[in-house]
């Protein structure tokens, strides 16, 4: 991305990650090592002090009406770094007319962070900042701002033996059984389930609408604000599946039943769970509905529900363990922030390398002196 003036555009531009990404957007989290570069372009002469890059991440909770007159709201930030990548009293000048690349590196600390977030209620945002400092009184200070994508690690595990859960309602009863109840973005939460209906059997019935029963699964998103005893919960549908099974007769005689492996697909862009943010936490439960018209063309439904199934959305996959030197964000002091602030990293340059590889001549290695200190 970049932003122009009359005189220059100022971009960042980030280096390809291989690994974690949503969407194709490079992710990343503790201890992630990123790059990139800041490109100058001059189009007239320009008279530069500093080229700095910022780094800043900031919770916010924006303006909620409690009741007239009352609103709440805060903004805490994580971290705010910089680093600056050029300036005038440097022997290295800056041509003008031309363009100019500044590379930079940072390492993220071992600290859970919030996950990136925009929600209504709350916001968790990670940003890099170009800023180009001139003296010109038009325009003291052209910047750039590109957002980062950052996510924690949350661990997920399957359960050592399958969880049951039972609802009855009338005649109409449901029992769902799951093998796991951890998982992570574009998974499948599978579960398998047997409805029974003691309501006779289905031979016996003259409409068709009692044949089959329709099921309804729904994963919510709950928000709770922490940093207020006073703001509600805020609840979302975040995926949704509705599936139709049919009914037949019971083996005994007394009613009927249907049994189904159903599935649940889960957005690759869904917000992990997590519950150590000072301002707000998100957690997930699965609901599932089990619906069967009545009589009269449906007028009056019976229906049987099971909606507190605690899920768990993590990031890294069945068996994948953390760190032992992660730390979480709300387990830092204030006064020891500079733990779990990112470090800007030199460029490393090696004196002892091997040769440009040409295709069309073999190297030459008599140019270049490697000797190895290693001992065996």
């Amino acid at each position: 991305m970049s932003t122009s003036s009359k005189n220059c555009s100022l971009s960042i531009e980030l280096l390809p990650e291989f690994g974690w990404s949503i969407k194709n957007q490079p992710v990343y989290g503790p201890g992630s090592v990123f790059q990139g570069f800041v490109k100058l372009n001059f189009d007239t002469e320009l008279p530069i002090e500093r080229v700095r890059l910022a780094f800043y991440a900031i919770e916010t909770i924006p303006p909620f009406d409690i009741s007239p007159g009352v609103i709440r709201s805060v903004r805490k930030p994580l971290f705010s770094v910089q680093s600056v990548l050029w300036d005038s009293k440097q022997t290295l000048k800056l041509s003008q007319k031309s363009s100019h690349v500044f590379p930079f590196t940072i390492q993220m600390p071992m600290v859970q962070f919030p996950p990136s977030i925009d929600h209504s209620t709350y916001s968790c945002c990670f940003r890099l900042i170009a800023l180009l400092d001139t003296p010109t009184l038009d325009c003291t200070t052209i910047k750039e701002e590109v957002p980062i994508l950052c996510m924690p690690f949350v661990e997920t595990s399957l359960l050592k033996t399958p969880t049951f859960w039972n609802a009855k309602k009338g005649d109409l009863s449901a029992e769902l059984r799951m093998a796991a109840q951890e998982f992570v973005p574009g998974d499948n939460i599978s579960i398998t389930l047997r409805v029974n209906n003691k309501n006779g059997s289905s031979k016996k019935k003259s409409t068709n609408s009692l044949h089959y029963v329709t099921v309804h699964i729904k994963l919510i998103q709950t928000l709770t604000v922490s940093a207020f005893d006073d703001v509600p919960n805020q609840s979302k549908t975040v995926a949704a599946v509705s599936s139709k099974l049919l009914l037949i007769n019971s083996l005994d005689g007394c009613g009927t039943y249907c049994d189904g492996d159903l599935s649940l697909k889960l957005p690759y862009d869904l917000c992990p769970s997590y519950d150590y943010s000072k301002l707000a936490n998100i957690s997930y439960r699965l609901q599932l509905t089990v619906e069967q018209k009545g009589p009269m063309g449906g007028i009056w439904n019976y229906s049987v529900s099971v909606d507190n199934i605690s899920i768990t959305v993590g990031t890294l996959g069945y068996g994948i363990r953390t760190s032992n030197e992660l730390k979480l964000y709300s387990d830092i002091e204030e006064s020891t922030s500079s733990i779990m602030s990112p470090q800007f990293m030199k460029a490393i340059e090696y004196e002892d390398s091997l040769p440009l590889y040409d295709a069309s001549k073999l190297p030459d290695y008599e140019s270049t002196s490697i000797q190895s200190t290693a001992t065996f």
